[in-house]
C-alpha cells in the first residue's frame, strides 16, 4: 500500500497543477461555445486577464477533455494519461499514471477515489480486491490528508483555473499564431512571478507564508531571473490545447540539487466529447483503510 498511498499523493500535485483548484469565477467577456465557434483564429490578447476570463467561459461550456500529461523534475519523470469533466460536484476523472517504472490506475467518481491494486499490492495487502477506494468524508489520516485534497481539487478543478492564477501574478511578454498538431492557434508566453503566485496559493488555503519564511525566499531570489515560465497555445475556441510551465529558474534560485529542471507539459484532446467514465463494481471494492487494518498494517 506504500505505492499506492506515495503516487495519491503525487496524482494530489498533479491535478492541482491541472486544475489549480479554489476560487470563485472571474467576471470577464464570454466566449462561444465550442459547438458555435465556425470562425477563424482570433487575433492574440496581450492582457493576461481578459485572456483567462476567455478560457475560463470557454472551459465551462466544454465540460470536458481527454489530458496527456508530463513532469519532469530532475531526473525524475510521471506521465499521465486520462478524461476528465470538469463540472463542480459532478466532476469525474479517470488517469493512469506511470512513475518510476510503476504504473497506477485511478478513478475519481463520486465524490471518491479508486485506486486500482496489482498482483504485488493484493500480495502485500492480503486482499483479493481489486480496488481500493478513498473517501474524502473519512476520519483516518489517509482520506483526511488525500481524499480531501484530491476531492477539492477535482470538484473545484476546471484547466482554466490556472490560467487565473496565471493572470494575477503574471503578464503576457509574447503572444503570436503558430501552428501545432495540424491546428493553428494562438501561442503566448507569460511570465509568473514566483513570489505572487507563492501569496495567491497560500491565501487560497487561509495560511499566510511565515514571517521569516518570506525572509529567506526573498532572499534567494533577491537579484535573480527567477520567474516561471508558462507558455500557452489557445484554439480558435479559446481552449487550451497545451500549457507548458517550466520552473527550472525558480527551483535552481530555490537552491534545487542536481539539474534542477521542473517543466510540466499538459495536452487536452477531444475538448466537449463523451466520457467513459465509471465507479468500479462494488463487490471489487475494498475501504483503504480496512484493508490496512486486516493485513495488519
Amino acid at each position: 500500500m506504500k505505492r499506492v498511498t506515495m503516487l495519491a499523493a503525487v496524482t494530489t500535485a498533479a491535478v492541482l497543477a491541472l486544475s489549480a483548484c479554489g476560487g470563485e469565477k472571474q467576471p470577464g467577456a464570454a466566449a462561444p461555445a465550442p459547438s458555435e465557434a465556425k470562425s477563424s483564429l482570433s487575433s492574440p490578447l496581450g492582457d493576461a486577464i481578459q485572456l483567462a476570463a476567455l478560457t475560463r467561459e470557454s472551459t465551462k461550456k466544454a465540460k470536458s477533455s481527454k489530458v496527456a500529461m508530463e513532469i519532469v523534475a530532475g531526473a525524475e519523470k510521471t506521465t499521465i494519461s486520462g478524461q476528465g469533466l470538469y463540472d463542480g460536484e459532478n466532476s469525474k476523472l479517470a488517469m493512469v499514471m506511470e512513475s518510476d517504472g510503476k504504473k497506477l490506475d485511478m478513478t475519481f467518481v463520486d465524490n471518491t477515489m479508486y485506486f486500482k491494486l496489482d498482483a504485488d499490492d493484493k500480495a502485500e495487502l492480503k486482499t483479493d480486491k481489486a480496488y481500493a477506494k478513498i473517501s474524502p468524508d473519512g476520519q483516518d489520516p489517509i482520506s483526511q490528508l488525500i481524499g480531501k485534497m484530491m476531492s477539492k481539487a477535482i470538484k473545484e478543478g476546471d484547466p482554466a483555473r490556472v490560467f487565473e492564477k496565471i493572470s494575477k501574478a503574471g503578464k503576457v511578454s509574447k503572444s503570436d499564431q503558430v501552428e501545432l498538431d495540424g491546428e493553428r492557434t494562438n501561442h503566448y508566453v507569460i511570465d509568473v512571478d514566483p513570489r505572487k503566485a507563492i501569496d495567491l496559493i497560500m491565501g487560497e488555503i487561509g495560511i499566510p507564508l511565515p514571517a521569516e519564511t518570506r525572509k529567506q525566499l526573498d532572499a534567494k531570489l533577491e537579484g535573480k531571473n527567477a520567474s516561471i515560465v508558462t507558455e500557452m497555445w489557445l484554439n480558435a475556441d479559446q481552449l487550451p490545447v497545451q500549457v507548458i510551465t517550466d520552473q527550472t529558474a525558480f527551483v535552481k534560485a530555490m537552491g534545487a540539487p542536481g539539474d534542477g529542471v521542473a517543466k510540466t507539459t499538459v495536452k487536452y484532446t477531444d475538448w466537449g466529447g463523451p466520457l467513459t467514465i465509471a465507479a468500479p463494481p462494488a463487490d471489487q471494492v475494498g475501504d483503504v483503510v480496512e484493508i490496512m487494518k486486516k493485513s495488519g498494517r
